[in-house]
């Protein structure tokens, strides 16, 4: 099956995140704790990955290839949700071990998560 189009979309909430990201350092906002805007588009991150896991499962570097595959994990990681964020973590482990996704998603989805198992 062809994903392109699901890795693209993938790709577009990475960047749509860094770039809200770096106009929110820009204009000193992202201090003082969680910024609304932030919040607001992580959370329409968090549907939109859902809608994706649920569709083609875990999006591993075979379905959306590396690219997508990495934005995928860092667009999670942003998404302060812990259940959805277990979940994916637990795909994450099984793609890794399948060599499936790079090992350094696992860095990335497991730091600065307070996730108990």
């Amino acid at each position: 099956m062809d994903y392109t189009y699901i890795a693209e979309k993938i790709i577009s909430l990475k960047d749509a995140d860094l770039k809200l990201r770096e106009i929110l350092v820009q204009n000193g906002q992202l201090s003082g704790g969680y910024n609304k805007q932030m919040e607001e588009l992580h959370n329409q991150n968090a549907e939109i990955m859902h809608e994706i896991i649920d569709s083609i499962g875990c999006p591993t570097i075979d379905k959306v290839g590396k690219e997508a595959s990495e934005a995928a994990w860092l667009v999670i990681h942003s998404i302060g949700q812990p259940e959805f964020m277990k979940k994916c973590r637990d795909l994450l482990e099984d793609a890794v071990s399948d060599n499936k996704a790079s090992p350094s998603c696992m860095e990335l989805n497991l730091t600065g998560t307070n996730m108990e198992n």
